[in-house]
């Protein structure tokens, strides 16, 4: 299968390790070929920034360039497949863009309703929900080498205020319990202090942001890794983290959503409460117990089973007709 590509940069890095003919130039697009775009801030090296989502306020910032390509792609019978991965927080800043495809995937199945409400009923919805890239994220024994917790991702003081108290619930319960933790900041390139973590107040371990690749050596190499949700009411709808953990063996705290509670439950803590998770980090600062490997196992098995990259591309085959 050939595909024509237009993500961010994990996207990209994960799809292009897949059995597929990555299509590098737009303009010769051929048949048996799908165009695969995902809700993308910057695309690949920067070449898309500022040409999916919408920008209110800057009138100069279009999506034109990309409305043109979907309409190249259509004449030629080509497939278009848009995917969210930012529902649904950003819905409205990438309908526009995602209303021109054939074919509309969403990480959140609770957009499916407010998509259909706006799309033709010829144009296909449903959910797909993070995949992992077994060739980066897998198990590979257990060789905890710091007994401390991660966390890979991003902190903001202005915005998405329910995550960052999860956050710092997560921070403050693991320093009362002694539990050392180390920040993998996927924001450090960016200069606003609104994306700056609490260091001191937490006694945190701030690094700069890694490689993807990188991220799966953290996950094996640390006993803790941390996970907080952004959304909390979607029944798809998690953190990328969340599966590439427990895919590498990770053992994986998390706070509540509606998604890790039915689906990652039985292979995750997930705590409800400050008291909660310094009971769970002073005890596991000391070392995991038999059956928290056991679990992290399990855990390990299950993400390979249903939540693979070569899973989600057989899935747009299927629903375009390539299959």
């Amino acid at each position: 299968m050939k595909v024509y590509i237009v993500s961010d940069s994990l996207t990209f890095q994960s799809m292009r390790l897949e059995q597929i003919e990555i299509q590098q130039t737009w303009y010769i697009l051929q048949k048996k070929t799908i165009l695969f775009v995902e809700s993308a801030w910057h695309g690949y090296k920067d070449r898309w920034k500022y040409k999916i989502a919408s920008y209110p306020d800057h009138p100069e910032r279009t999506n034109e360039k990309l409305v043109h390509l979907v309409e190249k792609a259509k004449k030629k019978g080509i497939p278009t497949v848009f995917w969210n991965k930012e529902d649904s927080i950003h819905f409205d800043r990438f309908i526009d863009s995602a209303k021109h495809f054939d074919h509309i995937f969403t990480v959140d199945a609770n957009c499916i309703e407010k998509y259909r409400a706006i799309v033709p009923t010829s144009t296909t919805v449903d959910a797909a929900m993070f995949p992992i890239q077994p060739r980066i994220h897998h198990f590979q024994g257990f060789n905890f080498q710091k007994n401390e917790a991660n966390f890979v991702g991003s902190f903001s003081k202005h915005i998405h205020d329910k995550r960052r108290e999860r956050q710092e619930m997560l921070f403050s319960s693991a320093l009362k319990a002694g539990l050392p933790v180390t920040i993998f900041d996927r924001n450090s390139d960016r200069k606003s202090h609104n994306y700056r973590y609490p260091e001191q107040e937490f006694g945190l371990k701030v690094m700069s942001a890694l490689d993807y690749v990188d991220t799966a050596d953290i996950y094996r190499n640390f006993l803790v890794s941390l996970n907080v949700n952004t959304i909390e009411n979607s029944p798809t709808m998690f953190s990328r983290r969340v599966v590439e953990i427990l895919a590498c063996g990770g053992i994986l705290v998390s706070t509540p959503s509606l998604a890790m509670s039915e689906l990652f439950s039985e292979y995750c803590h997930i705590v409800q409460s400050e008291e909660e998770a310094v009971e769970l980090f002073q005890r596991l600062k000391h070392g995991p117990s038999k059956l928290d490997l056991e679990r992290t196992k399990a855990g390990s098995d299950y993400i390979l089973q249903n939540f693979t990259w070569q899973q989600f591309l057989d899935k747009i085959k299927k629903v375009v007709g390539y299959s």
